[in-house]
């Protein structure tokens, strides 16, 4: 018993000297000094020699970009300083451990290990249209050594337009005429190109106006915002080839190139004499094109005008590429690509023609709406909270035109039987489920390419890569020397300019 006793007291003693010991190192872990360096040899390494911003516009603020400074010492280094040539005075602006400033001092960096310095730059306007170009110097100073990394940004002076009216129920708003600084107002306002236009809220063209926008201009919208020609105004785009007009957003970087819903929509409601749009290029917004007669101060009629489009491009749209309700639609060599939802919804009344278009929908991501949808009515809500369903007329016909996308149905009929609806498609590819040998859809489909098999060494039966936008047709897609050239008639050239064949090809590109 006592001999247990003995070894279980032993035991004991050992546990306890064990829990000392390994206390002892924690202590002795833990109150060892952390070796710094003063070596004036140990410099740091930044994941860029220069820091590059994309054009920016003046008194508009940049994305925020990051440089990762790298420690690759064997002791921790401290930089006595981090700062901005150009001081409190810079047009840069930095952001070290979460504090903004323009220097900071005595920062740490362990050894082998990195940290992130954020930086951001907003442009003073100058005298220059043209983009200019600032450099800036961000400095270092670590052991006695001094390192920079370069900042440059370009900036772009433009015109700018805030919203001074403010409509429970409207979008925020300001008026063409309300810019009388800008260029001359009268009822024919010719907007200059010299510089960007930027919009915040929506620029309305008022009643009485008609609104000329040149080649080459290039018009910017704020989160949200957008164009609205007013009923009674005209809207006339005139691009070049070469020398589009350009709708897009207010974020320049590459990587907004294509990001959808960038900013809202242009609105058309009915003017006195046919909206137009000559090379245009409309992308990245959430509505492209809303072409409806104006109801808010009763129940809409048909427009007695059209909407005319040539040479026109829509694309990468958070919501529609176009929404016509009760207005006209005439596009010829058109592309509408890419929406989150429906490409073109033809709604109501109207009277609508395209020819050699490409309507053709690769969305990312899922989508459940097809690419074209057609009915002769649709619904306002009510001050009750009710609907007023809203039917007319309504005649379409799609010639030499491509309809394509992802989903195995690409159209969407419905029709109510108090009013006609009629619609033709002629030379066409289409991708639909639909019996178009069906009766009751006799001279509704004439000469079509439907469902068209993938050549081999192709992933789809049509477009050179549609998956990164490139819609031009590949050497056998199924669209080749399938046109009718009596459709084409006076369209010789495509949406690229180069000259269609005999027999043409279908769609707004000819191979």
């Amino acid at each position: 018993m006592e001999s247990l006793i003995t070894f279980a007291a032993t035991q004991l003693m050992k546990k306890i000297l064990s829990i000392l010991l390994l206390g002892f190192l924690i202590i002795t872990v833990s109150c060892k000094k952390e070796k710094f360096s003063n070596n004036p040899s140990d410099k740091l390494a930044f994941s860029v020699d220069t820091l590059k911003f994309d054009t920016v516009f003046s008194t508009l603020g940049s994305t925020t970009k990051r440089i990762l400074i790298y420690n690759n010492n064997p002791g921790t280094v401290t930089i006595s300083k981090i700062s901005l040539r150009g001081g409190n005075s810079s047009i840069f602006r930095m952001n070290v451990n979460g504090q903004p400033g323009t220097q900071f001092n005595n920062i740490e960096i362990l050894a082998n290990d990195s940290m992130f310095v954020f930086v951001e730059v907003t442009v003073d306007p100058s005298n220059e249209n043209n983009p200019f170009e600032i450099i800036e110097e961000m400095q270092f100073t670590t052991n006695g050594n001094a390192q920079s990394v370069i900042l440059t940004a370009w900036g772009q002076n433009a015109y700018y337009y805030k919203p001074n009216l403010y409509i429970n129920g409207l979008p925020p708003i300001s008026h063409i005429s309300d810019y009388p600084d800008y260029f001359p107002v009268g009822s024919v306002i010719d907007l200059p190109n010299d510089k960007p236009h930027v919009i915040f809220g929506f620029l309305m063209i008022d009643s009485a106006i008609t609104l000329n926008i040149k080649a080459g201009t290039q018009l910017h919208f704020y989160d949200q915002s957008g164009l609205w020609a007013y009923r009674g105004s005209t809207l006339n785009v005139n691009g070049e080839l070469g020398n589009e007009v350009v709708f897009q957003g207010t974020r320049l970087e590459a990587g907004f190139d294509d990001i959808p819903g960038q900013w809202d929509r242009i609105i058309l409601n009915e003017g006195p004499a046919d909206h137009t749009f000559n090379n245009a290029i409309i992308k990245n917004p959430f509505i492209g094109i809303q072409a409806e007669e104006f109801y808010l101060d009763g129940v809409p009629q048909l427009a007695n005008n059209k909407v005319k489009m040539f040479n026109t491009v829509i694309k990468n749209s958070g919501g529609l590429g176009m929404l016509v309700r009760n207005h006209n639609i005439q596009a010829d060599n058109v592309l509408v690509t890419n929406s989150g939802n429906i490409l073109v919804g033809l709604q109501g009344a109207g009277t609508h023609s395209f020819r050699h278009s490409t309507i053709a929908n690769y969305w990312p991501s899922s989508r459940s709406d097809e690419s074209v949808l057609m009915t002769n009515y649709f619904y306002l809500p009510t001050s009750g909270g009710g609907q007023l369903e809203v039917a007319g007329d309504l005649n379409v016909e799609f010639l030499n035109t491509i309809i394509y996308g992802t989903s195995d149905e690409e159209l969407s009929t419905d029709s109510n039987s108090t009013a006609q609806f009629n619609y033709i498609f002629d030379h066409c590819v289409l991708r639909t489920k639909k019996d178009t040998l069906h009766p009751g859809l006799t001279g509704k489909f004439s000469n079509m390419v439907l469902n068209p098999s993938t050549p081999f060494g192709y992933n789809n039966p049509l477009f050179e890569d549609p998956y990164n936008n490139d819609f031009l047709l590949h050497d056998s897609s199924r669209a080749l020397n399938k046109g009718n050239i009596s459709i084409t008639d006076t369209l010789l050239l495509d949406l690229k300019g180069d000259a269609r064949g005999t027999p043409p090809d279908l769609g707004s590109y000819e191979k």
